[in-house]
């Protein structure tokens, strides 16, 4: 009977902490494609990381082609269409702390 209130209790524990995981809040701010470019950004004014997009710029003027850049989606712009991360954060991968002991 111990052995298996003993396997019994280790499985719910184990799935307690998988529940843990599943019911933290995905922000922005712990995922780890996220870049602020200050500390005092707001984390809708962050980018992306993860998604990329190819700005192109014309001049009507001179005719020419300006260089393209890559350049990296706002976290609020990736969070609101469904084909990125969409509400519910599909692609996000949470921030490994180095500086825990």
């Amino acid at each position: 009977m111990r052995i298996f209130l003993l396997i019994f209790s280790s499985i719910i524990l184990s799935n307690a902490f998988t529940y843990i995981d599943i019911l933290e809040p995905k922000l922005c701010d712990n995922c780890k494609f996220c870049i602020k470019e200050n500390i005092l950004m707001l984390s809708e004014f962050s980018k992306c990381r993860k998604f990329k997009y190819i700005e192109h710029d014309y001049f009507f003027e001179t005719r020419l082609n300006k260089p393209k850049r890559i350049k990296n989606h706002f976290c609020s712009t990736a969070r609101k269409f469904d084909y990125m991360c969409g509400e519910e954060g599909k692609k996000f991968e949470k921030k490994i702390n180095k500086n825990k002991n």
